[in-house]
Parts: C-alpha cells; sequence; structure tokens
C-alpha cells in the first residue's frame, strides 16, 4: 500500500476514525478517574450505540 492509497483511504473515513478515536479517549478518561469496571461498562455502553448506528445506516 503505498502513500496515496492510504491518505485516501483516511480521508474517506475520517468521520469514523475521528468518532472511534474520540470513543476511545472518553473510556480511558472513565477508566482512569474511577475503575476498571466503570472502564468496562462505558466500553459496553459505546459498542451497543456504534451496533446500534452500524444497523440503522444500513436501514434494518
Amino acid at each position: 500500500m503505498n502513500f496515496t492509497s492510504l491518505m485516501h483511504l483516511l480521508s474517506d473515513n475520517i468521520q469514523a476514525i475521528l468518532l472511534i478515536l474520540g470513543f476511545l479517549c472518553v473510556v480511558v478518561a472513565i477508566t482512569f478517574l474511577t475503575n476498571i469496571f466503570y472502564g468496562l461498562l462505558a466500553l459496553g455502553i459505546i459498542l451497543i450505540g456504534i451496533a446500534f448506528m452500524i444497523n440503522y445506516e444500513k436501514g434494518g
């Protein structure tokens, strides 16, 4: 994979990449501020939210 195809892939999916990075930052912050159990709870809620967004996007 050369540099131009990588840049094309990133520019096409920039919203999804930023969404996932934002969710990751939220989960890490919750985990560091409280404990691992609340971090896992936040991760589960975020993954369920992503699943619902994907389902809604596909029209299901």
